[in-house]
């Protein structure tokens, strides 16, 4: 190979202006290395650029189908949520309404005996839904539905200890204790739970339409 190189070389000296000739081919050379290496270089960062943006938009797809799955399964927590907030109140609201079954106060009692357990089993059935779409919803979401879950619930418990804690033996009695339970449902339903249903209902109200503004 350095012979070949000595040859070319005692030529181009041979033909005059060697080193101006030399220079030249020098120069030529190198920009054709250079060309090469840098059509070489680029058809390698083209690859990895093909490459990489294949990954991101494959991340991309999953992401939105992901974000879609979890916004379906939101949606359809709030739906279960808000039909256990209004079972919970349409139980309440015959509890709340004055006494007006004009019966035997012992029939009375039976009547909301009837009504304290249902009211009781729709707080439950409040309570563990709650726990079961915790996952799907904020902090700040399960917050608002704890907090008036919480008020449906010792509401409950409340209404129902006038009941069947320690009943007088006189059925008057009983349901005038009875009656005060629920005078006092009435008062906690207005300060408490009725705030703390509007918070939940303007909130997912919000998750489902960002448009609508929080208290819209």
């Amino acid at each position: 190979m350095e012979q070949i190189w000595s040859v070319a070389f005692a030529v181009l000296v041979s033909l005059g202006g060697g080193a101006a000739i030399v220079f030249g081919m020098s120069s030529w050379l190198g920009k054709v290395w250079a060309n090469r290496i840098l059509e070489g270089e680029k058809a390698k960062y083209q690859a990895e650029f093909a490459r990489l943006k294949s990954d991101l938009d494959k991340r991309i797809h999953e992401h939105n189908v992901a974000v879609t799955r979890i916004d379906a399964q939101r949606v359809t927590a709030i739906k279960h949520l808000y039909g256990a907030l209004i079972s919970w109140n349409e139980a309440a609201i015959q509890v709340r309404a004055p006494n007006k079954l004009h019966t035997l106060p012992a029939e009375a009692i039976e009547t909301y005996r009837i009504w304290g357990n249902e009211l009781r089993a729709r707080s439950e059935n409040l309570e563990k839904l709650a726990v079961l779409t915790a996952i799907d919803l904020s902090e700040e979401t399960y917050t608002l539905v704890a907090t008036c879950g919480l008020s449906a619930s010792l509401m409950s418990i409340a209404f129902n200890q006038a009941i069947y804690e320690n009943p007088p033996v006189n059925p008057v009695d009983h349901l005038a204790r009875i009656e005060d339970a629920r005078t006092k449902l009435e008062a906690e339903y207005q300060e408490k739970y009725e705030p703390a249903r509007l918070a939940v209902l303007s909130e997912f109200r919000r998750i489902i339409d960002p448009r609508i503004s929080v208290g819209g």
